[in-house]
Formats: structure tokens, C-alpha cells, sequence
């Protein structure tokens, strides 16, 4: 496991990751992708930010780097720019909705689930 999520989580999500009829990937996701967070409303020119997940097994433990993943899953959120958790803060709230990004392109649907470093 790397570092980076040796580090507290600040939040945990539920994420479906869309299919390729559905406007998603055309290849296989992996855990330990690093997508780009972006919030719904944002329009074209706002940028998208570094929150990448860890996707869970049904016991709640994270699912081996490298294993193919689908469907709808949870996931703890890493924000990476800790400058940004105020801003952060604001907008992501329990049941906030969010989309991940590979560029500008949305490959998955999130909701925010649990508030937990993000709470303090």
C-alpha cells in the first residue's frame, strides 16, 4: 500500500461506476485509479480536484491494488491538496453528489456517505 493512504480518510462515499453504454470507461477499472473529483454544477471551466478513492470489499476493507472493479461500491476519499479541505468543507456534506473524472470525462457517479477526517 503507498503512502498516500496510509493517511486518514476524510470521507467515505458509495460510487457507481458507470459502463461503457452508459458513457463510462471502454477498459476495465483497477483499484488505486486516481480519478479527479468534480462537483456536479461546476460548469466547463471549473477545474476538477484531486480527491481519489479506495474502494471497499462488502467487509469494509480496502480491495487489493490492481483488482478489477465494477458496478456500485464504497470507497474512502483521500482530498490530496490539503490546502483545498476548507473549500472542501463546504460542499461535501452527507448525501452531497459528486462526479469522477478521467479529465474532463465523468466515469463515475458518487454520493458522500460519511463525513470522517472531513468532520473535525
Amino acid at each position: 500500500m503507498t503512502d498516500f493512504y496510509s493517511n486518514e480518510a476524510d470521507f467515505e462515499a458509495e460510487i457507481t461506476i458507470l459502463t461503457s453504454a452508459q458513457g463510462g470507461r471502454n477498459t476495465p477499472t483497477y483499484n488505486f485509479i486516481r480519478w479527479d473529483l468534480g462537483y456536479p454544477d461546476r460548469s466547463e471551466f471549473e477545474p476538477v480536484y484531486m480527491i481519489w478513492p479506495n474502494f471497499l470489499d462488502e467487509a469494509g476493507d480496502p480491495i487489493p491494488k490492481g483488482s478489477q472493479i465494477e458496478g456500485t461500491l464504497r470507497a474512502r476519499m483521500h482530498i490530496v491538496v490539503r490546502e483545498m479541505v476548507e473549500f472542501h468543507k463546504q460542499r461535501l456534506l452527507v448525501g452531497s453528489r459528486f462526479n469522477c473524472h478521467e479529465g474532463r470525462h465523468v466515469v463515475a457517479q458518487g454520493k458522500v456517505t460519511k463525513l470522517l477526517a472531513l468532520s473535525s
